[in-house]
């Protein structure tokens, strides 16, 4: 770790947004001169890691959060690097809500992201979001079909953040393969490495500097989701990540990370990988083979066990089948992909120490 690293300020918080006690300090790191990292324990649903890069006279910032308050939340605890340093570059490094949802607050400044993350960007709306919290104050007492584990799991999972007043703003400039900015004698590397975690993921890399920032190719103690897949490539993006000569990496989610975090990940992705394979061939729906793997002796001895969240392999399990061709849902699109969180919460249930508690404890 860069010996300037250090935690600079943030919320006296004991506890996380869906209260959990902290597994370390959230607020604004210095994690290399001039270049910070705003870390939210302890990196679950929404709970994003953004970055600040002073350039000396002008800063871009990486990722903006789920709702305004949580992005001006950082903005604030920025204040004095940005009152020198105006914010000009935002830079998106995929198109989750909870990595481009502040956007608005930089309209009319340069945004950058690849263009399959500009394509993305709207494949959900904040209204609808809105909608499916209030409405699952009802279906959490619906007790049919597991409909009110995922009432209970999906107002949880949005009760710390407030989407009614975000209005998406896209990026006003879009890449492919790589990008490089230099910003007063600053070197930005941007890479395109998705399609993987979703269909545009970028990883941004400051050379000079030894940091670099992956987005949601990179969870730290909390169980990574593939929505986009296919496999290979998100991991070939990790790979890529673990090959870069930095000393910090700023993960999407969790505490900051070296190469051996990232190998953990990678790990997981390879275990996961050949779990799945094996369910799918004995014609295993891909919710049985989330479940079976996770109780299964194999993966309880691992890490990974104790990894926040762990049901998303529900979700990466059914972006597996796809890619080998499993037949997709006889549902439209969306109230397929609402099926697939309740078959998520389900398991999420039946986890009973799995965090965030809030999730499955009412």
């Amino acid at each position: 770790m860069n010996p300037m690293a250090g935690w600079l300020c943030g919320p006296s918080a004991t506890r996380t947004r869906f209260g959990e006690p902290i597994k370390y300090p959230g607020g604004l790191y210095r994690i290399a001169r001039d270049t910070y990292a705003w870390l939210v324990p302890n990196g679950s649903w929404g709970e994003t890691n953004l970055g600040l890069i002073d350039c000396g006279g002008s800063s871009v910032m990486i990722d903006t959060g789920w709702d305004l308050r949580c992005t001006r939340e950082m903005l604030d605890a920025c204040g004095g690097i940005t009152s020198r340093s105006p914010i000009e570059q935002v830079i998106n490094t995929h198109a989750d809500g909870d990595h481009c949802w502040g956007n608005q607050l930089f309209k009319g400044r340069s945004i950058l992201a690849t263009h399959a993350c500009i394509h993305q960007m709207h494949h959900l709306q904040p209204r609808a979001l809105s909608a499916l919290y209030h409405g699952s104050s009802i279906l959490q007492h619906v007790p049919v079909a597991g409909i009110d584990r995922f009432g209970h799991y999906m107002r949880e999972m949005f009760r710390p953040y407030e989407f009614g007043k975000v209005a998406i703003t896209d990026p006003t400039e879009g890449f492919s393969v790589q990008k490089t900015l230099c910003i007063h004698g600053v070197d930005i590397v941007i890479t395109e490495v998705g399609p993987g975690h979703t269909d545009g993921d970028a990883v941004v890399h400051l050379p000079d500097r030894r940091v670099a920032y992956a987005g949601d190719i990179l969870f730290v103690g909390v169980t990574p989701v593939m929505w986009s897949g296919p496999i290979e490539k998100l991991v070939a993006g990790l790979n890529f990540l673990q090959q870069l000569d930095v000393d910090v990496i700023v993960p999407g989610h969790g505490p900051l990370a070296t190469a051996a975090q990232v190998q953990s990940v990678l790990d997981y992705w390879h275990f996961v990988h050949e779990a799945v394979h094996a369910c799918f061939q004995q014609g295993m729906p891909p919710a049985r083979a989330a479940r079976q793997i996770i109780f299964s002796p194999a993966f309880q001895r691992q890490a990974w066990a104790q990894w926040d969240s762990p049901e998303r392999l529900v979700t990466s399990a059914s972006t597996l089948y796809r890619q080998w061709g499993a037949p997709s849902s006889r549902l439209p699109a969306k109230l397929a992909q609402m099926d697939l969180l309740r078959r998520q919460a389900t398991l999420a249930f039946d986890l009973p120490d799995a965090t965030p508690l809030a999730m499955h404890r009412r």
